[in-house]
């Protein structure tokens, strides 16, 4: 009872004290001061939030801060449409006068007591003899960046053009192109993190990959430490474990690469590896990081998608790869693989031909007969009227080391790919993220993956062993339709001979072979091979490869990619 009583007694005795300094202070301040002090206080109003065009201000107006104070007066300066030109400007007080020399504004500003809080002090005149500025200096890509930030961050891809006009039909200002580009940089940079940020968390992120996904491969290379040097980042390299599962248990044995350039504030080359599964949808295998494209930075990434491949025990190097002709990729393959296959993109060779100085509708037309050509005859038979048009086009064709027709293709590939556009049409779902900090990019590589690959996860679990994927089920429908017109002859032995218009084709049946070649080589029964399945009463979908059925389907998509958190 003592102490609390005690206590009230302070509290009373403290209240007197400041009412005692309080009556001093104004005693031994001068009358006429001390009047007009008290009629200025009296006006006293703290600030608090106005709205986009409301903002007004007026003597003794008391901000919390001198960044509260600067922070209204700038929206009020674009807001009103006119700029200041800046007198003094400290830690103590600020003053500033209207940028236009005829115009009599005025405003000064200081710290009071407190040493925190601002207040207006003095406010004189009116904007009369200054007209509007559009083109407002006080406008800054920091102060653009915090209006517009809440539209970047519901579509970080928002074009500038939008934003330009957002800025004028809100604020009244016109921004330059370049300004706003920058500010849209800020803005994403706010919502992804730092570029130098993002790559210190790269190892941390590797750790998490393989904890969360467990069987997966997550490299990250540093520059070697020398001294008191920083570790600089190299390069990384990742694959979850139902990426490198799913490819090698049901997907054909292709694999096409290609590298797409980063366009964020370090720069840098995205290198990719992407599959094709059953359904003939793209499913990407790997994806990698580094400075440059060039053969010791395309040996780092293919000895790490061998790496990859023995950590699940696929000692196998006859891989087939497509791509275009890009620069090392040829002596880092053989170097790694010695028994690859390379094919090069068909449309890349083509924009060869054409730098070359070979070109022209007919040459076009001839160049995809030969490349699309499933059989030696319909080839050599375009590169003779080739040959004819432009001599010397089919000296240039001839020396191209790598396979470009069809017809070259390895029959146990079953792929008729001739083009890259599989591996093109990632790199275009990847490009709105390569301006990125590496990390929200990989991250966002990460998601895409995760989101296709559970998506057929769980289409997979609904599809029978033996059931034809949808892509299959198109193809033979369309040759079925186109084998109404062919007309089969027994020749005995399980060998047939089907007319289609004026030619000849030999099949053999359980062989899975076609004289036109395309049946072997994309594992979908040709329409001359349809022809013979029906006149012999028997199912086309017993002679579809296996690749293209619900049991290798399955298997690619028998795991999925798990959640991680994020770096927070």
């Amino acid at each position: 009872m003592w102490r609390k009583r005690s206590n009230g007694m302070m509290r009373v005795m403290m209240k007197i004290l400041r009412r005692v300094r309080v009556i001093v202070k104004l005693v031994s301040t001068p009358t006429i001061s001390l009047t007009k002090k008290l009629k200025k206080m009296k006006n006293k109003m703290f600030l608090r939030s106005m709205p986009w065009g409301t903002i007004k201000l007026q003597p003794w107006m008391i901000f919390q801060s001198k960044t509260h104070f600067m922070e209204v007066f700038r929206d009020f300066c674009i807001q009103e449409g006119f700029a200041v030109s800046v007198e003094k400007a400290d830690t103590t007080r600020f003053t500033a006068i209207c940028l236009v020399e005829s115009c009599n504004w005025r405003i000064h500003a200081c710290v009071l007591l407190d040493g925190v809080s601002w207040a207006i002090k003095t406010l004189f005149s009116e904007h009369k003899s200054c007209g509007r500025l559009e083109e407002n200096p006080m406008v800054t890509s920091q102060w653009l960046c915090t209006k517009l930030l809440p539209d970047i961050e519901a579509n970080p891809e928002i074009p500038i053009k939008t934003l330009q006009r957002k800025a004028l039909g809100i604020y009244r200002v016109q921004v330059k192109q370049r300004l706003m580009y920058k500010v849209r940089s800020l803005g994403r940079q706010q919502i992804y993190g730092g570029f130098d940020e993002s790559y210190a968390l790269l190892p941390s992120y590797a750790e998490m990959i393989k904890s969360t996904n467990p069987g997966s491969y997550a490299l990250v290379t540093w520059t070697a430490d020398s001294g008191n040097v920083t570790p600089r980042f190299k390069a990384c390299f990742f694959s979850f474990a139902a990426q490198v599962r799913g490819f090698l248990r049901g997907c054909r044995p292709i694999i096409g690469i290609d590298g797409a350039h980063l366009s964020g504030y370090y720069k840098g080359i995205l290198l990719t590896a992407v599959a094709i599964d059953g359904n003939n949808e793209i499913f990407p295998l790997a994806y990698s990081i580094v400075s440059t494209e060039s053969m010791d930075t395309w040996s780092y990434f293919f000895r790490s998608l061998k790496a990859l491949f023995v950590q699940h025990g696929c000692q196998r190097d006859d891989w087939t790869f497509i791509s275009d002709r890009m620069r090392g990729v040829e002596s880092a393959l053989y170097d790694v693989f010695p028994k690859a296959v390379r094919r090069v993109c068909a449309q890349h060779l083509y924009t060869n031909c054409r730098q070359a100085g070979y070109s022209g509708t007919a040459f076009h037309d001839l160049f995809w007969v030969a490349a699309d050509a499933y059989n030696p005859y319909v080839f050599n038979k375009a590169m003779e009227k080739i040959g004819k048009l432009i001599p010397q086009a089919v000296g240039y064709l001839d020396k191209v080391p790598e396979q470009w027709s069809r017809h070259k293709f390895d029959v146990g590939v079953t792929c008729d790919h001739n083009t890259t556009n599989f591996v093109e049409s990632f790199n275009a779902c990847t490009k709105p993220f390569r301006d990125l900090p590496v990390l929200s990019l990989l991250e966002e590589i990460r998601s895409w993956c995760m989101t296709k690959i559970g998506a057929r996860f769980d289409k997979a679990v609904d599809i029978g062993p033996d059931q034809l994927t949808p892509y299959a089920t198109k193809e033979l429908e369309e040759r079925s339709a186109d084998s109404r017109f062919c007309y089969a002859t027994n020749a005995g032995g399980g060998e047939f001979e089907v007319l289609d218009g004026h030619v000849k084709f030999p099949i053999r049946l359980a062989a899975r072979v076609c004289g036109c070649g395309k049946w072997q080589g994309c594992g979908i029964p040709c329409k001359h091979a349809i022809r013979v399945i029906y006149h012999q009463r028997l199912n086309p979908t017993d002679f579809v490869s296996p690749y293209f059925k619900g049991a290798a389907y399955k298997l690619t998509y028998s795991e999925h990619i798990h959640p991680m958190p994020d770096s927070t």
